[in-house]
């Protein structure tokens, strides 16, 4: 042994054999499912520290009540993977085919429904009014029927202000509902309005017959057998067919009258109605131009070319 490596040893002796000192305990932090403890040398309790929040003890109780399900009631999320089943639906080809060849419905339907409290308290805040003279209609009256509905509409005929309004109700649904449907049955034409629209129950249409019977029977007198004929038409023609009420509309453009169907319903505080209008013929003409933006449209989103 070299004194160099001598002298090395019998300095680093005391180091080697001097007993190791403990090690200070820091402070440790042990958590259980009641609440977080620390630990520290010189300190036999945890009183110093603060208790758990509400939130971890929500938590706990949480927990606790999960474990103790078991794990036959627990509901798993299983990925199905089946080869049928794809991350983007597609459309049929049939439903694709439908959809870029669009073919007009022979009809269009409108529905509407009145609150009948509503309206009573509109003619009764109406009636009220210091300008309103007894015996005449009021404006929300005149402003759902035309004149000649008002005429024979039957204001001063009884039946209180309610059965008014139960009427008026009625009448209101119902032009809504042909409003709605002539709208899809003549897309892009003018807007329809409430006067647009006779209402005409089985009395009006007997009273208007006859008028219109009177009418010829004056005109033939003055004009000869052939404008007598020409007024009153043929055998049969004019006679009012069941009670049911039958509804014209004045077709936007000034193309006429139409007559569409319609049905009215009260029940309790409602009035409910449907209102069944003929589609014209050149609206397929427009749905045609629509054709090729739909095509756009759809070949954005399906890009399978046999859905083209």
């Amino acid at each position: 042994m070299s004194p160099r490596t001598l002298s090395f040893v019998l300095r680093s002796r005391a180091s080697i054999f001097k007993p190791r000192q403990p090690q200070l305990l820091h402070r440790v932090s042990c958590p259980n499912p009641g609440q977080t403890r620390s630990y520290a040398p010189n300190h036999s309790s945890s009183s110093s520290f603060p208790p758990p929040s509400q939130n971890d003890l929500l938590n706990t109780k949480l927990r606790t009540l999960i474990n103790a399900i078991p794990p036959s009631q627990k509901i798993r999320y299983v990925k199905d993977s089946s080869p049928s089943s794809t991350t983007h639906p597609t459309a049929s080809p049939s439903l694709l085919s439908a959809l870029l060849n669009p073919s007009p419905p022979p009809y269009t339907i409108g529905t509407d429904i009145c609150h009948i409290p509503r309206i009573l308290l509109l003619l009764q805040r109406q009636l009220a009014e210091l300008g309103y003279v007894e015996g005449e209609m009021p404006r929300f009256w005149t402003r759902v029927l035309t004149p000649l509905e008002a005429r024979y509409s039957g204001w001063n005929s009884g039946g209180g202000v309610e059965g008014r309004a139960r009427f008026i109700a009625g009448r209101w649904a119902v032009k809504e509902a042909v409003i709605k449907a002539v709208a899809a049955a003549y897309p892009g034409g003018g807007k329809v309005f409430m006067h647009d629209i006779v209402i005409l129950n089985a009395k009006v249409q007997s009273a208007l017959l006859e008028a219109h019977k009177a009418a010829a029977r004056i005109e033939a007198r003055e004009g000869g057998g052939a404008a007598r004929e020409e007024m009153l038409g043929g055998e049969g023609e004019g006679e009012v067919k069941g009670g049911a009420p039958r509804a014209f509309v004045k077709v936007p453009g000034g193309e006429g009258w139409v007559e569409v169907s319609v049905s009215i319903s009260h029940d309790g505080e409602y009035a409910t109605a449907t209102a069944l209008v003929p589609v014209d013929q050149k609206i397929a003409a427009g749905l045609r131009r629509e054709k090729s933006l739909v095509r756009g449209v759809v070949a954005k989103t399906y890009t399978d070319a046999r859905y083209l």
